[in-house]
């Protein structure tokens, strides 16, 4: 059975609050759909050790032709999470923002943007995690040091 795209877009949604995606969402889901596909496409070579093929996919009728499991739909959600994070932290209105505004003001931006990176680099750190558990999961342990079961 395929996997819609919606499935992934809807866990990623659960993780963070973007007024942008949602006035996106409002104003055209058809685009709103194409970002989230894109940034999927982006964030699917991240997933380096999943054991299913995701290039087999259809972006025009946004499915995965396979079927993914709850583990891998939510690493893949993971994924975008971060990526639009990334995408905040790296906005050039937000550094031209600090350059224009006044002293007092850039400090508070410049607390902002080091929050946004360590919680950042605190998710990209939840998510190896969660593909260190998935990879395991799916190890052949019997076969590890030629065990016998």
């Amino acid at each position: 059975m395929a996997t819609p795209y919606s499935d992934i877009f809807d866990l990623s949604l659960m993780d963070y609050s973007n007024y942008e995606l949602d006035k996106l969402y409002t104003i055209s889901p058809t685009n709103f759909n194409l970002h989230m596909t894109g940034l999927l496409v982006r964030v699917i070579p991240s997933f380096t050790n999943c054991l299913k093929d995701l290039t087999q996919r259809n972006d025009t009728t946004q499915t995965f032709t396979i079927d993914l499991n709850d583990f891998e739909k939510d690493i893949l959600a993971s994924l975008i999470a971060a990526k639009v994070l990334e995408k905040e932290i790296n906005d050039i209105r937000q550094i031209r923002a600090r350059i224009n505004d006044s002293e007092g003001s850039r400090g508070s931006e410049a607390n902002l943007l080091k929050e946004k990176r360590e919680t950042h680099a605190h998710l990209l750190e939840l998510i190896n995690k969660k593909m260190t558990d998935y990879g395991l999961s799916n190890e052949n342990w019997s076969t590890f040091y030629d065990a016998e079961v």
